[in-house]
């Protein structure tokens, strides 16, 4: 077996995926922050859109450091991947489950 692929370590399907949404994270924090800078702080609604809109990019970024720390950790685990307590597989399953969850409760906010 190769490096890439042991047992215990990401799928190179998996990792596309990973990439792939961190890269979706990184345009969805962009997205979010200009349509912040626009918000008219000196009336209600715009505060609340700004603050609204800012949680929103938050959340994007948090999402993308979770999405490099498990590329990273995959890129750097050494020795038997069989004595981790999670496999950056599994790691990756639930972060991408969680992902996709998130993107549907967006869909159902009311615009």
């Amino acid at each position: 077996m190769t490096e890439k692929t042991k047992a215990g370590h990401l799928k190179p399907e998996t990792k596309e995926k990973l990439k792939l949404c961190l890269e979706m994270a990184a345009t969805d924090t962009v997205d979010l922050m200009t349509e912040a800078y626009g918000q008219n702080l000196f009336e209600k609604e715009g505060r609340g859109d700004k603050v609204w809109l800012y949680k929103g990019a938050k959340e994007a970024l948090t999402c993308m450091e979770k999405l490099k720390r498990i590329l990273n950790d995959d890129e750097l685990s050494v020795g038997d991947p069989n004595d981790r307590k999670i496999s950056p597989e599994a790691q990756a399953a639930a972060l991408l489950e969680s992902v996709a969850k998130k993107l549907e409760e967006r869909k159902q906010r009311p615009s």
